[in-house]
Order: structure tokens, then sequence, then C-alpha cells
């Protein structure tokens, strides 16, 4: 697994630094980048990522931080940048830079529990409920574009809980590059809807003070891809997930 720093210890440490300037001088080799937890596919991300600041000779440092809050961070430049997000999160957040490759791809899908749905539940005089995860944001706005209610959840258990206690009718989760928190036992007796709701691509994004780190990530990731590292990468990846090693 991936290194983690405890949010609250690395917070005041970072926030007492200067802003890193890795790229930019050369004087400092490290990378510090926020990640959420809890969500299978970060270990990809983190994995993928390492090696591609390595490519570039730096060491990449991860931050476990709630998602909007990590944004800001990344955003101010107390962090030098964010794991992921969906393409639109840069129009909000005009001082990240987005590396101009795709990180990973992914489907949202909904969870409902009849055994026999083929669609998506029929809205009746109330907007359906649905259970999201908070800070995953294409699942937040994709709730809000269907005229759906969101139940926001700190974790995944808790959309499982809501969903098995009758509370929302569906439930919107993430299967990003065949890593998802629907492999897991606990959810099969929910039926997964046959076709995504949405599909998206997730890209890493520096603080602009990188622009320059951001073109040069762009073409080492692209690289990673061609010579089948994102691939070995995913594969490792997936088989712990079906071990259970998290």
């Amino acid at each position: 697994m991936h290194s983690r720093i405890l949010f609250i210890a690395a917070a005041l440490a970072i926030a007492s630094m200067a802003p890193a300037t890795a790229y930019a001088d050369g004087h400092e080799n490290r990378i510090y980048i926020a990640v959420i937890d809890d969500i299978p596919s970060t270990t990809m991300a983190v994995r993928l990522l390492e090696v591609a600041y390595q490519r570039l000779g730096l060491e990449m440092r991860t931050l476990v931080a709630p998602s909007r809050r990590a944004l800001m961070m990344a955003d101010n430049g107390k962090l030098d940048g964010d794991l992921f997000r969906i393409e639109s999160v840069a129009a909000e957040y005009p001082n990240l830079t987005q590396v101009d490759y795709p990180l990973l791809e992914g489907g949202l899908f909904a969870v409902v529990r009849d055994p026999n749905a083929q669609t998506m539940p029929e809205p009746g005089d109330q907007p359906l409920k649905v259970a999201v995860r908070r800070g995953v944001i294409i699942a937040e706005q994709t709730a809000v574009t269907l005229g759906m209610e969101p139940l926001h959840t700190e974790s995944y258990e808790q959309m499982h809980q809501l969903l098995e206690r009758g509370r929302v009718e569906l439930a919107l989760v993430s299967d990003i590059e065949g890593l998802s928190p629907l492999t897991s036992d606990n959810w099969n007796q929910f039926t997964v809807l046959p076709e995504p709701v949405i599909r998206f691509k997730l890209y890493h994004y520096v603080n602009r003070r990188h622009g320059n780190l951001a073109r040069e990530l762009a073409r080492v990731l692209a690289e990673l891809e061609r010579e089948g590292v994102k691939d070995d990468i995913r594969e490792r990846t997936l088989e712990e997930q079906v071990d259970g090693d998290w």
C-alpha cells in the first residue's frame, strides 16, 4: 500500500513550510499530493504517479485529506497537487493546472435493491433519494443533473447501510479501471445496473506554479501506457483487490 501521512500532523507541518517548488528551482526533490482515502482506485493512481514522478527525478509524498479540503490546499499552494479529478474541476479551481493526459478512466454505476432491475428506478412525486460518497464530484454532479436528492456519506460502508435500510432508492458507485467497492461480497445482495450512468476520465492536477511539470508529466504518463507499465500496475492492484488486501 502507498505511504500515508496522517492529515492533522502533516497539514501542520506543511502549513509551516514555504510552498514546495520542486520542479521549478531544483532545490527540493519532493512533491506533496493530496489523496482521498477509502477509494480503491487511489492505490493504482498513487503507484502510477510515483513512477511518473520518479522518472522526472522527484519523490511523491501523499497527504490523506477530505476531498474538498484537498482541492483547496492544492489550489492555494499549501500542497503541490491533487491526485485526480474529473475535467470540470479546472473551472472551479483556477490555480490548478491539468496534466493533459488521462490518469484513469471509469464509469459511474447505479446500485439498487430490486434483483430484477435493468434500468434506473422511475421517480414518483418526490425526487429519488440517492447515496453518494462525499467528495466524489462526478457522483454528486450526476445526482443533481438527474434531479435526484443526494444523501452524502463519509464511506462506502455508509452508502451500503443506507441502501440496505431503504433510506435511499439507489446508490451511485464508481468503477475505475476495474477497481470498485462493488467487488466486495458485501454488495452482492444488491443489483448493479449493467450500463454506467456516465463514463468519465480522471486527470492529475498540480498547482499552477508547476506548469512546466504538468507538461512533462503528460509526456511521461503517455510513455508509461505505451510501455505497459500502467497495465502492470493495474493488474497488480486488481489482484490485491480480489485478495481483499486493502
